[in-house]
This record gives structure tokens, C-alpha cells and sequence, in this order.
């Protein structure tokens, strides 16, 4: 079975199969897991957690994730979100809050659960509970009903408690007035930027040297390898694929979306923008300013030109509005609802979108259409080929490894399937510049003209041979589309580089230094001849006045920015939270910054206030309700986090060593 799924893996069929055994792995938690015959594998204060609960949670845990993710979902993307720590946690919480519903003696009457279970909507049928559908349902997850009722009877349980514990936040009306103030002003400066890039300098060769002594430790040479291995490139079993016309039947009637059509439909539109928050009396305006213009395009009037004209979709001018042809779920819904109940012809009246008003023509409609078997046939061939080729690479590369496994040495294994062992290195981590001069491929050919001497995906096949412990042979392993088998045979360290070699690396370095100095240097410099009246400008003009005037005495370029908010990104200047931090802190009575602000970009920024915008009255009573809801729902995570953290600190929990960090 096992070496049926090798020489099959690749191939659709196979997929199939292998999606089939993961869900029935998941679902009756086996893998590394289902191994634990331990009765428990945590304690929570003398309270055991089971290996069945784990495996249940974790199971819980992973399909969630999978919801989010679908079939992109990798076991990289598992370790990337812990999950078995997250199942773990989750049962250490629950543990805890059901011995603080114990302490508070809570618990749940039968009718609260009655109703608790016939509001679930997974046991509803035609929008009302059934009694069937509740049954078939805990039957096909391995719950009795008994077990079912009594873990849903906990569950409202520990809400209760969490319920106590969030209900007690509250936001004043107060507070949220000024975090919605706070974090939708916005603010405009003047600068003076200090680029180090701007600044020239040109160190000597005493102080080159000097800067590589102190720093000799940084300059070293790249670590190299050498290794041995056996390829298996796809393109060598191209000619031993065999691709037959009940194949390609087989998989034409297997993929019929594949070779459909969908329905198209073929439009150009006129946009009359209007922001998704703007006032009612905005968005009639630009609804009025639409039905203007449908009025003409009914009338008689080019529509292309108009939209050439009128329409405020940015690529209008070059396209007249047209779209070109799309298919279902392409475009925005209501957009897409109208242009496909529209024959060839006719013209919209205008339909909202969030982007605004859209006045539509319709240009053509295309049916949905079926390729036949003829017309495909080559096309499937060719990948069914490209797939079986990469089947046969991987079956013949997994032979070699079953050799090694088997005692074989790396040579033997080559020799048992017709191959050589090539050596290349010692090469960085950017890989081999090129192929072994002995490199041939399987046909007999000179390798180095079929790759014109360069070495394939090098970089990747150096990232994989780096990862091994010298003198390991690897798995399999997928490099573009060939299968090697790795043996790193010889590794060279870094070793400090001499003054010679490491030099224009020392050069680049000690300018960047120098460079960032001056540019800090001349920022103070500035700033301080600002406070101090070094620019001439007279006793009673403020700090911004004599901003303005200090950058034109010493010739550097005054700037301004537009309006921006406090976690807003800064026109020209990009997102930067120590200028945008500071800008919020000037005022008309603090006018210029205390200090130079050092960029993430590496620059230097003096910056003086210029105008600052609060929301009106109208705007904040409008999102006064949203922003409550917003601020209680980040202080109910604060609030439980630290709950739940106090609650471990004050119990004894011990979770079986490896179970979450394997």
C-alpha cells in the first residue's frame, strides 16, 4: 500500500485518498497523539485532563483553523499556531473556571437546558429544532446524548461565571468620547528632512582600518558546504510517462468545472464616487449627478464619452468605463446582481455600490459553456504527462531512499536505479554556481547544455542541503521538479576575513556610519539655532515662525504634510509612529519638537506644528455607540486574560512533559 501511494503521489486520484485518511485521522484523533495510552495528561488541582479531552480539543482547535484557512491549512501553519498548546490551554481554562462555578455553587436548571439546546441551529430542521436531526447528529460525532447534555450543561455553567466577570466592564460616555477624539484627529507639520544618504563624506584609510579592528568580528566569510547527491529530474521521465486516451477521459469526466465556461458578461460603467460614511445629503447629491447622466446615455448620447468625461473611476480616461468581460463573483455584488439580469443593450439606472453610484451598459452576454473532450484533450494530456513524469521521478528517488534506509550507501543506491552520485561544493548559502563537469542526465545527454551550465534552483537545493547534519543523508526532497537525495560531506566555517578582503565591506559600513552622524549632527545644529534665534528672526516671533525662516537662512527644503491621524500614514513620508507621536503632542502653544526624531527610513525629522482638525460634535455623537462597543469589547479580553492568568498563579497545574512542544 505504502509504495502504491509513492508511485501514485501527485496524481489526482491520490489526492483524493490522501484527503480521506487526514479527515478520518482528525476526527478519530490518532497520530502522534492517539500513541499516549496514559490515562491523563494534565492536572489542574488534583483534576485530571484526560487524553481523550486533549485529543477532543485539539481536534476543535485544528478545524477551526481550518474553517479560516480551507485547503491551504499545512502542518507549518499548525506548529505557526501552537495548536497544541492552544487545545491544552483551552482545557486548563475551562478546568479553572469550573472549580470557580463550584465555589459560587452555580448551576443549570433543566429548562435553561432545553433551551439552551433547541437554539443551537446545527439540530434545527426547516428553522425548528428536530428531534431526528439532534440524534443523527451526536450519533455521527460519537455522542450520546446523556454525555452531549451533560458537557452543554457545563458549558453554560462556565458562561455563567465569565459572564459575571465580563459584565462588570463598562465604558463611560466620557471615556469614549475621547478615544474617538484621540484617534480621529488629525494633524499637519512642517519639516525639515535630514537624508544621511545627502551627506558626503569620505572616511581615510586610518580611520577604515581603525573601524575593521573594532568591528573585526562582524566581517567573516560565509560558511560553505560540500555535498553528494542523486537527482531525479521529472524532465528524465517524460518519455516514460504514458498518458492513455481512458486517462484523459477519466480525468475530464472527473474535472468538469475545469473545462466550463461560466456565463459573461461584457459592460462599461460610469462611477459617481461617494464614500461608504458620507452624509445623506451627500450621497443624494452624487445619486441625483448619476440619474443626470443616465438620463443622457437613454437619451441618445455616446456612453463612452461620457464616462470619458463624467465618470470618476480613476482609469476612465483611458478606457471610457469599459470593463472587459467578467464572470460571476467578480465584481461587487449589487453591481454584478444588475449587469447579469441586463440583456445586450441596455443601460442601468444607477446602482449603489460601496464605491458609489454606477450607471451600467451592458455590451454582450456569453452562456456558460462546456469544452468538449476534443478540444481538451491535449491540454490534459500535457499535464497529466508533466504530473505522471513528476510520479515516476519521485517513485524511482523513493526506491533510492528505501535502499539507503536498507543499508545501501548513497552509490549503491544511484547504481540500483541507473544513476550517478554527483559532488558539488563547497558553495554558500546562495548555492552552486553551476552543474559538476560529470553531470549527465538520464537520457545520456550532456546536462550542463540542456542547463547551460547553471545549477537549478540553487539557492533552494542550498537552503535544504544547509539544514542537514553532516554526513546525514536526506529524505526525499522536492527541488523545482527534481527529487534529490542529500548527503552534506564536507562543512567550512566562517572565518574572520583579513583587512584586504573585508574592506569595501568596511567602507560601505563605516560611510553608513559617518553619513548617519552628520545628518544627526546637522538635525541638532538646526533645531538648536531655532530655539536659540540663531536665524535673525525678532524676539516675539514663535518657535514655527522661526522654523519657516531658519530653513531658508541655512538652505534647507521646507516641506508640509496633509492631515494625518495618529496610527494614519504620513503622505511622503510613510507610517511612522515617532513622528506621528510626537506631531500629536505640538499644539499653537507648543509649536516645535524638543528633539530630532530619528525615522525608521534612517532619517533625521525637526518638525513644527502647523494645523490640527478635531471631529465635529455631529460625527462624534454618530460613532459614540460603535466606539463604546469597541472599547468594551478590548477591555473584556484584557480583563478575562488577567483573570484567567491569576487564576493559574493561585493553582497547581502540571502538563506532561513534550506533550505541547513536540
Amino acid at each position: 500500500m505504502l509504495r502504491f501511494m509513492r508511485e501514485n503521489t501527485g496524481s489526482w486520484i491520490i489526492k483524493v485518498i490522501l484527503g480521506l485518511i487526514v479527515v478520518v485521522f482528525i476526527f478519530l484523533g490518532m497520530g502522534s497523539l492517539g500513541d499516549n495510552r496514559a490515562d491523563h495528561v494534565a492536572m489542574v488541582n488534583e483534576t485530571p485532563i484526560t487524553i481523550d479531552e486533549y485529543n477532543r480539543s485539539y481536534q476543535n482547535t485544528v478545524e477551526q483553523i481550518r474553517q479560516r484557512f480551507g485547503s491551504n491549512l499545512s502542518d507549518e501553519m499548525l506548529k505557526m499556531f501552537q495548536v497544541k498548546k492552544q487545545a491544552m490551554d483551552r482545557l486548563i481554562e475551562e478546568r479553572l473556571i469550573s472549580a470557580q462555578a463550584d465555589k459560587l455553587e452555580i448551576y443549570i436548571s433543566d429548562k435553561e437546558l432545553q433551551e439552551s439546546i433547541i437554539s443551537i441551529p446545527a439540530f434545527k430542521k426547516d428553522g425548528a429544532f428536530d428531534l431526528q436531526t439532534y440524534r443523527a447528529v451526536l450519533t455521527a460525532n460519537r455522542l450520546m446524548t446523556s454525555t452531549f447534555e451533560d458537557m452543554q450543561r457545563e458549558t453554560l455553567r462556565q458562561s455563567k461565571v465569565t459572564d459575571m466577570i465580563l459584565n462588570s466592564v463598562k465604558v463611560s460616555t466620557l471615556e469614549a468620547r475621547e478615544w474617538y477624539i484621540q484617534n480621529n484627529s488629525e494633524v499637519a507639520v512642517d519639516y525639515v528632512k535630514f537624508d544621511p544618504a545627502s551627506f558626503n563624506v569620505n572616511p581615510d584609510e586610518a580611520q577604515i582600518k581603525e573601524y575593521y579592528e573594532k568591528n573585526k568580528e562582524s566581517y567573516k566569510s560565509e560558511p560553505k558546504l560540500k555535498v553528494q547527491y542523486i537527482g531525479f529530474s521529472s524532465d528524465d521521465y517524460k518519455s516514460k510517462a504514458v498518458i492513455t486516451p481512458e486517462i484523459i477521459e477519466s480525468y475530464y469526466t472527473s474535472n468538469p468545472e475545469e473545462f466550463t465556461i461560466p456565463e459573461q458578461v461584457e459592460a462599461s460603467h460610469i462611477l459617481i464616487k461617494v464614500d461608504e460614511n458620507a452624509s445623506d445629503e451627500a450621497d443624494e447629491a452624487a445619486k441625483k449627478e448619476a440619474e443626470e447622466l443616465y438620463k443622457r446615455a437613454v437619451a441618445g448620447e455616446d456612453f463612452a464619452e461620457l464616462a470619458k468625461e463624467y465618470s470618476q473611476d480613476p482609469s476612465a480616461k483611458d478606457n471610457s468605463g469599459y470593463l472587459g468581460k467578467f464572470a460571476k463573483n467578480r465584481m461587487v455584488k449589487p453591481f454584478e446582481d444588475k449587469a447579469f439580469s441586463m440583456e445586450p443593450g441596455d443601460i442601468s439606472e444607477p446602482v449603489k455600490t460601496q464605491f458609489g453610484w454606477h450607471i451600467i451598459q451592458v455590451k454582450s452576454r456569453t452562456q456558460e459553456l462546456k469544452q468538449t473532450l476534443e478540444e481538451v484533450s491535449p491540454t490534459i494530456k500535457e499535464k497529466l504527462l508533466v504530473e505522471e513524469s513528476k510520479n515516476l521521478a519521485y517513485s524511482a528517488a523513493g526506491e533510492a531512499f528505501d535502499a539507503i534506509v536498507d543499508g545501501d550507501s548513497l552509490e549503491q543506491a544511484a547504481l540500483l536505479l541507473g544513476q550517478k552520485v554527483f559532488e558539488v561544493g563547497p558553495f554558500t548559502t546562495q548555492g552552486p554556481d553551476k552543474l559538476p563537469d560529470s553531470a549527465k542526465s538520464a537520457d545520456g545527454t550532456d546536462a550542463q547544455d540542456a542547463q547551460k551550465d547553471t545549477f537549478p534552483k540553487a539557492q533552494e537545493f542550498a537552503m535544504s542541503a544547509f539544514s542537514l547534519p553532516l554526513n546525514e543523508v536526506s529524505d526525499v526532497l522536492e527541488v523545482g521538479n527534481i527529487y534529490y537525495i542529500i548527503k552534506p560531506i564536507e562543512k567550512h566555517e566562517p572565518e574572520l576575513l583579513s583587512f584586504d578582503d573585508a574592506k569595501d565591506k568596511v567602507v560601505v559600513a563605516l560611510k553608513s556610519e559617518l553619513q548617519n552622524q552628520e545628518s544627526k549632527k546637522a538635525a541638532e545644529t538646526f533645531l538648536e539655532s531655532i530655539k536659540s534665534g540663531e536665524s535673525g528672526a525678532s524676539g516675539d516671533t514663535d518657535d514655527a515662525t522661526k522654523f519657516v525662516n531658519a530653513f531658508k537662512d541655512k538652505g534647507f527644503e521646507l516641506k508640509s504634510t496633509q492631515l494625518f491621524k495618529k496610527d494614519g500614514n504620513i503622505a511622503d513620508i510613510g507610517k511612522e509612529p515617532e513622528i506621528s507621536a510626537a506631531a500629536f503632542k505640538l499644539s499653537e502653544t507648543n509649536r516645535l519638537v524638543s528633539e530630532v526624531i530619528k525615522a525608521s527610513n534612517g532619517s533625521y525629522y525637526v518638525i513644527a506644528f502647523k494645523e490640527k482638525k478635531i471631529p465635529g460634535e455631529d460625527l462624534i455623537a454618530e460613532n459614540l455607540d460603535s466606539v463604546k462597543k469597541q472599547l468594551i469589547s478590548t477591555k473584556q479580553g484584557a480583563v478575562y486574560k488577567a483573570w484567567i492568568e491569576e487564576l493559574k498563579a493561585q493553582s497547581k497545574i502540571e502538563v506532561k512533559p513534550g506533550l505541547i512542544d513536540s
